[in-house]
């Protein structure tokens, strides 16, 4: 058997010289690629910055809706309005909690009745 080498009679080109009709760097293409895809990015970004800001706007009104007063009241004061309004609340349930474990109790102690 025989081995025969094989030589390449092809020439290998190397990257051209730049030229009048050529005179962009060869990563110009690559780095253009990038800045346009960076700017589709950043459209959409600002497509959900405008979709969030929308949303939270929607909250907003909503807890206008919900906190006493809270139509007249512009956002900070709304927020502050808002801690006060569940601090209410949560006195408010308290309370109750305290009187229906206290009627619970005198409901087992027939000694005491209300009401006649």
């Amino acid at each position: 058997m025989e081995k025969t080498l094989a030589t390449s009679n092809t020439k290998r080109s190397s990257p051209s010289p730049p030229t009048a009709g050529n005179a962009r760097p060869a990563g110009f293409k690559r780095r253009t690629r990038q800045r346009l895809s960076d700017a589709r990015e950043s459209v959409g970004e600002s497509d959900v910055e405008d979709e969030e800001e929308e949303g939270v706007e929607e909250k907003i009104e909503a807890l206008q809706t919900i906190v006493p007063g809270g139509t007249a009241l512009g956002v900070d004061a709304l927020f502050e309005e808002t801690a006060s309004y569940i601090l209410a609340l949560q006195c408010q349930i308290n309370a109750i909690k305290v009187l229906t474990s206290f009627l619970e109790s005198c409901e087992k102690d027939d000694d005491m009745k209300f009401g006649g």
